[in-house]
């Protein structure tokens, strides 16, 4: 799945909101498209992320997360070819 950076921080700042944070704005563009996509909603008090929103950031923070490489120096120094 490939959200816009606009969608993208839309749905960061609904996550925000949720955790009780103030958060600034949400254009009503990014959030209609965030309802369509299931990932947000709309109720009395304003958007509100949806589980499914929840649940597609956190995969989407997951991806977006350098993943780390370990390089074993041990090995190098005992290959035989450097000898």
């Amino acid at each position: 799945m490939v959200l816009t950076d606009a969608q993208f921080e839309a749905l960061r700042n609904l996550a925000r909101k949720k955790a009780g944070d103030l958060v600034g704005w949400i254009a009503i563009s990014e959030a209609q498209e965030l309802t369509e996509l299931g990932f947000a909603a709309r109720n009395r008090s304003g958007w509100q992320i949806t589980d499914a929103g929840v649940s597609a950031l956190e995969h989407l923070e997951q991806r977006a997360a350098p993943q780390s490489t370990v390089v074993d120096f041990r090995s190098a120094a005992r290959d035989p070819s450097s000898n």
